[in-house]
């Protein structure tokens, strides 16, 4: 006979991504963010069995499809932040820690300076940093205050490199 329709026997299971099985045989699979944790290389196989059915009402024993999901490198989070000092404080700071979900972070890199007028930032792959306001706020009155930025990125152990997040420093007057 000819085959007239097929069904799942069983699917993938829960956290394996997201199977769509259709009566033709065609299937569908998404993996989602089941696989996130995946390294970069590293695989996963995810199974699911179909049976056959032909047009005299014959099931055929269910058969096994094997996927293998491959993770690539994802890249990490890097976190927003502000801080606040005086205008004749040093500010010693440390960006906050980013996250990788299948990595770790290597380190950190500056991606826009403080700019001119606005102080001078010295930033150590680690995350840690030094601000000094300097003279350039020095005709701010008392309690008044102004905000500087600088952004940075994480970078994980496979180069992968985050989006840049911006450190907002309020600097106010004495």
């Amino acid at each position: 006979g000819t085959i007239a329709s097929y069904a799942l026997d069983t699917g993938v299971g829960q956290g394996n991504g997201t199977l769509n099985f259709n009566a033709d045989g065609s299937y569908s699979f998404a993996p989602g963010t089941d696989f996130d944790t995946l390294a970069a290389g590293e695989s996963r196989d995810v199974t699911f069995s179909y049976t056959a059915t032909d047009n005299d009402g014959g099931v055929s024993a269910p058969k096994t499809v094997t996927i293998t999901v491959t993770g690539t490198n994802d890249a990490p989070v890097a976190v927003a932040d502000t801080q606040t000092t005086g205008e004749n404080s040093v500010l010693s700071g440390q960006v906050p820690v980013a996250t990788d979900v299948d990595g770790t972070i290597a380190g950190y890199d500056l991606a826009t300076d403080v700019g001119t007028g606005n102080g001078s930032l010295s930033f150590n792959s680690d995350g840690s940093y030094n601000f000094t306001p300097g003279t350039d706020f020095d005709s701010l009155a008392a309690g008044e205050s102004r905000d500087v930025t600088f952004s940075y990125t994480a970078t994980d152990n496979d180069g992968g490199v985050s989006a840049p997040k911006t450190v907002t420093i309020t600097v106010t007057g004495t």
